[in-house]
């Protein structure tokens, strides 16, 4: 808020003129000349100019020369899923102050683009109402809705505007509304966007732009979130509890929500399978997601704008590995959790789990048996990688390693000019996501039955021929979840296996931590967690073998210099497991492994500076707990 109130609004049109001559994406630049307070929402045309400068709030996970922080192989980085070279300070808070920072970006910025959006709702009025100026007001409210849903998802209660304030204005200074009113107001505007919105690829629904299908999803997510914290949250008495609320107003909206998209969708879902046959992989590795089935919203880039994506980095050995929690999680092919599947889970190779377990497993994890880099079809020779099958597991030999021995492969684009300055569409969100949270509400409301797994799991299953989901079968599974697992104790076998489907389906698209926060079960998760990865003896077997490495390329005279030996920059579990960090005392067999504060990881902290502000003004803003 202290931006709101040090600096004026009242040139929110050149705003607007600067937003849209910066955008370098897909969307239509606009003459600055032309733009003017006379002429200015007099046309569709002029709604769609402001509304193109809201696209800025989408991701953008490439390397860029200006940067922004955000990579697509760090989506589900701190979390129990994903693993770097050290331990993540966020998740090693063992003894952190719960001192709030003077300032923080997300507040203040978050709430200068909902005073630009109100501007634009607040406006559209004045432009005749039809399909075309419909569109650019429902990307409006979409828009609101998407960052109002960053703000509940981050703080909680916020104060909720849906004027264009002025300086002077007492309402600069409003409390926080109670987070069940702002679900409810984000869930308005998603219902006002989808009212507005045209489907995917529809006249002005074109390439790229917000559909009628992405607001659809979104209710789905805002109303599974919300009804999920309330339950879980209330049932444990958590510091986070809403007083009275038990979620399932918010759960029931979810049916409907994603029914009427299935009833558009239908069972249409993206099946190329690509050089390697598996179409859940190749479903993130498209230039051209207008004709990906289930994409719903997917960010454009432009070749010539692009100083590198980052896409071949999910498959080279890199920061961000792959835990052993997640290799545990995955289904045999016959859909049977591990542990009671008859698999020798106490070792087992990674070729072999590719090869029983659930195909989204090899379609999500790298396997040697796919060979040396440069023998997979469509590699380029430049720059040559090491010719090894099997990551690297330490930086003995290269600053690049990765850290458990399992290494990623989803959405991993190999075409050298298409991964280095490439315009492959980044997914942000489709279809999958919508059914399971379907799925998942039923679950917890009692009602799910096997038409509902048929139209919503089932579907998503048999894309990739992985067995269906019997509810009945499941129901007699003798499985003790456990919550350091993400798993609910209360509640049953379904319940616990949707979750499991989400685990699978969405891994590494960002929803991991969100997930464990609706689920209060967050700190279950992270504390005491010591992070484990493959097997050492399988890599060892490879890494000391001459033979094997000479048959991948390397010279025979240097094959010596790649064994493994256990000591100085190696170590395992007793179980024979990679140990990443065990260098670090709280990460061996007796340490303590990680920690994260269950009375306050759950939000962030209201910056000081906006606290202070309210004050000097006779106002309070309240700060989150545990924090001061």
């Amino acid at each position: 808020m202290k931006s709101l109130i040090k600096y004026s609004w009242t040139l929110i049109i050149p705003m607007a003129m600067l937003i849209s001559s910066c955008m370098e994406d897909f969307l239509e630049r606009y003459p600055l000349d032309a733009m003017t307070d006379a002429t200015y929402f007099t046309s569709p045309n002029d709604l769609k100019v402001m509304a193109n400068g809201f696209y800025r709030l989408l991701p953008r996970y490439h390397f860029q020369g200006q940067g922004n922080g955000a990579q697509n192989n760090l989506l589900d980085a701190n979390t129990d899923l994903q693993v770097g070279t050290a331990p993540s300070g966020f998740l090693f808070q063992r003894g952190a102050s719960g001192e709030a920072p003077a300032t923080d970006g997300s507040w203040n910025g978050s709430f200068s683009w909902i005073r630009q959006i109100n501007y634009l709702i607040n406006n559209a009025r004045r432009v005749a109402v039809n399909p075309e100026s419909n569109q650019y007001t429902g990307e409006a409210y979409f828009f609101r809705a998407w960052v109002y849903m960053n703000l509940l998802e981050r703080y909680g209660d916020v104060p909720i505007y849906t004027e264009v304030l002025t300086t002077d204005s007492e309402r600069l200074f409003k409390a926080r509304d109670p987070r069940s009113d702002v679900a409810r107001f984000i869930i308005q505007d998603l219902d006002s966007a989808i009212v507005n919105l045209g489907w995917k690829n529809s006249t002005f629904a074109t390439s790229g732009r917000v559909t009628k299908e992405a607001a659809l999803v979104m209710k789905a997510r805002v109303a599974l979130f919300e009804g999920t914290w309330e339950r879980y949250h209330g049932a444990k008495s958590t510091p986070f509890a809403v007083t009275g609320q038990d979620g399932s107003q918010f759960l029931q909206m979810v049916e409907p929500t994603i029914q009427q998209l299935i009833d558009r969708q239908g069972t249409a879902l993206f099946t190329n399978g690509g050089p390697f046959n598996e179409p859940y992989n190749q479903l993130f590795s498209q230039q051209d997601a207008s004709s990906s089935q289930g994409v719903f919203l997917y960010r454009i880039y432009d070749v010539n704008e692009i100083v590198g994506h980052n896409f071949y980095d999910l498959v080279v050995d890199n920061a961000q590995a792959i835990s052993w929690k997640l290799v545990s999680t995955y289904l045999d092919k016959e859909g049977t959790p591990q542990q009671l599947s008859g698999l020798p889970i106490d070792f087992i190779s990674l070729n072999s789990l590719g090869e029983n377990l659930d195909p989204r497993f090899r379609q999500t994890i790298w396997t040697p048996d796919r060979g040396p880099h440069q023998r997979i079809p469509g590699y380029q020779t430049t720059p040559t990688p090491l010719p090894l099958r099997y990551p690297q597991l330490n930086n003995v030999f290269s600053n690049n390693f990765t850290s458990t021995g399992i290494r990623r492969w989803k959405g991993a684009i190999m075409n050298e000019n298409e991964w280095r300055n490439g315009s492959t569409d980044e997914v942000l969100i489709r279809y999958a996501e919508g059914l399971l949270a379907l799925a998942e509400a039923k679950a917890i409301l009692g009602t799910i039955n096997q038409g509902d797994l048929d139209k919503t799991v089932n579907l998503l299953r048999a894309r990739v021929g992985m067995a269906p989901m019997s509810l009945a079968d499941i129901n007699t599974w003798p499985i003790q979840y456990a919550a350091t697992d993400g798993f609910e104790p209360s509640e049953s076998n379904i319940v616990n296996e949707i979750r499991r489907e989400r685990v699978v389906e969405l891994a590494f698209e960002g929803h991991r931590q969100r997930d464990l926060k609706r689920w209060a079960i967050f700190h279950d998760v992270i504390n005491q967690w010591k992070p484990k990865g493959a097997h050492f003896q399988e890599f060892v077997d490879y890494y000391n073998d001459p033979v094997a490495l000479a048959e991948d390329g390397i010279n025979p005279a240097n094959t010596g210099v790649w064994q493994l030996r256990m000591g100085e920059n190696f170590s395992t579990f007793s179980d024979g497991r990679i140990n990443p960090f065990f260098r670090n005392p709280d990460f061996r067999e007796d340490g303590e492994g990680y920690f994260i504060e269950p009375s306050r990881v759950y939000l962030s902290p209201i910056p000081r500076n906006e606290i202070e502000v309210y004050a000097d003004a006779g106002y309070e803003l309240t700060q989150n707990p545990g924090w001061f």
